[in-house]
C-alpha cells in the first residue's frame, strides 16, 4: 500500500511540474526566434539548446551563431534583431517596467560579431553594450559589427548615441562609424553611408483578397550610390521584414550581379486582428556583415480598412459597460 501511495504521489508531482512549467516559461518569455539559417545555439544556464524557429527566449540567454549561420530574434514590442555569422549575443534583461505602458526596456550585449536591428519607435528603449562602446537606441534601423576590439556602426534611420571611454557621439541617419576603439575620438571615424538598398513596389495600395483567395504584389530591389543614385553592381542576400504575416515574401531573396532583384509577394486574406492603421511598413536590409556600408531601405503599403472595422466602441469608465 505504501509503495502504491508513493508511486501515486510521484505521478501527481510529475503532472504538476508538467502543467506548471509552460506557465513559468510564458511569464519569463521576452523574445522568440524567427527565421533561422544554419547552426544556431542558445546557451541557457548549463544547457545548450538547438536554435529552431519559434524557440522562446528568456533573460540571460546567450545566442550563438556559427559559420554561415544567421537568426532573427523577435522581441515582444515588435523589434527585430538579425544576427549574422560567428556572433555571440546576450539578452541581459528585457522588461516592461510599468503595467500596461507597452514601453519595453532592452539591455543587450554584443560580445562579438554583428547584427542588423529594427527597433520599434515609441515602444522601446534599448542599450547595446559591446567590448568597445555602449549604444543607446530608441527607434531606428542600425547595424553593428564588433570584432578585434573595434566597433563599426551603420545607421539607416532614426538616431542613436555611441559612447566609448573618452567620448559620446550622437549619430544621425545616413552615417557610418568605421573601426572605432574603446579610447580615442569617435567623430574622426565617421563618414557618410556610401550605399543603400532601395525597395519599391508596383502598387502602394494593395488589394486585399477575399477568403480562400490570394493576391500578388511585386517589388523591385536595387543597391544604389547614396549621392549619385547610380546603380551599384554587387551581389548579396536580402532580408525582408514587416509586422504582418499576411504578406509573404520568398524565403530566399538575392541581388543579382547588377545589384538588382525582382520579387513577388503573396497577399493572404486579412483577419480582424490584422486591420490596424491601414498601412504596412516593409523593410529591406542586406543580410550579412559584409554589407555594413549599405543602408536599409523601406517602403509603405496601404490598404482600405473595412467600414465595420472603423466603428468606435465607447466604454463607460465608471460602470465598464459598452455604450452604443
Amino acid at each position: 500500500m505504501k509503495r502504491t501511495t508513493l508511486k501515486l504521489k510521484m505521478v501527481l508531482l510529475l503532472l504538476t511540474f508538467m502543467l506548471l512549467t509552460p506557465a513559468v516559461y510564458a511569464i519569463d518569455a521576452v523574445a522568440s526566434f524567427g527565421k533561422v539559417n544554419g547552426d544556431v545555439q542558445v546557451l541557457r544556464d548549463t544547457r545548450k539548446i538547438p536554435g529552431l524557429s519559434g524557440l522562446i527566449l528568456v533573460d540571460k540567454d546567450v545566442v550563438v551563431t556559427n559559420r554561415d549561420s544567421k537568426v532573427t530574434i523577435i522581441f515582444r514590442d515588435g523589434s527585430e534583431i538579425r544576427l549574422f555569422q560567428n556572433t555571440t549575443f546576450v539578452i541581459e534583461k528585457s522588461e516592461e517596467p510599468e503595467q500596461g505602458s507597452r514601453q519595453f526596456l532592452h539591455n543587450l550585449k554584443l560580445k562579438v560579431g554583428s547584427f542588423w536591428g529594427k527597433f520599434t519607435k515609441g515602444r522601446q528603449k534599448s542599450t547595446v553594450v559591446t567590448p568597445t562602446a555602449t549604444i543607446g537606441i530608441k527607434g531606428t534601423n542600425v547595424a553593428l559589427l564588433e570584432r578585434d576590439d573595434k566597433l563599426s556602426v551603420s545607421l539607416s534611420s532614426g538616431s542613436i548615441s555611441v559612447a566609448n571611454e573618452d567620448e559620446t557621439y550622437d549619430m544621425a541617419p545616413g552615417k557610418l562609424i568605421e573601426n572605432m576603439e574603446k579610447h580615442g575620438s569617435i567623430k574622426d571615424k565617421v563618414r557618410e553611408l556610401p550605399y543603400m538598398l532601395e525597395i519599391k513596389t508596383d502598387q502602394a495600395l494593395i488589394k486585399l483578397p477575399n477568403p480562400g483567395k490570394e493576391e500578388e504584389i511585386y517589388f523591385s530591389l536595387q543597391m544604389v550610390d547614396t549621392k549619385s543614385r547610380e546603380n551599384i553592381s554587387r551581389q548579396g542576400d536580402v532580408y525582408i521584414t514587416l509586422d504582418i504575416d499576411k504578406i509573404v515574401f520568398p524565403d530566399t531573396i538575392k541581388l543579382n550581379d547588377r545589384g538588382y532583384a525582382r520579387v513577388k509577394a503573396v497577399v493572404k486574406p486579412f483577419q480582424k486582428a490584422d486591420f490596424k492603421t491601414g498601412q504596412v511598413e516593409v523593410f529591406a536590409a542586406m543580410d550579412g556583415e559584409q554589407f555594413l556600408d549599405v543602408g536599409a531601405g523601406q517602403t509603405t503599403l496601404s490598404y482600405k480598412i473595412p467600414e465595420q472595422m472603423t466603428k468606435t466602441i465607447r466604454i463607460n469608465v465608471n460602470s465598464g459597460e459598452i455604450q452604443k
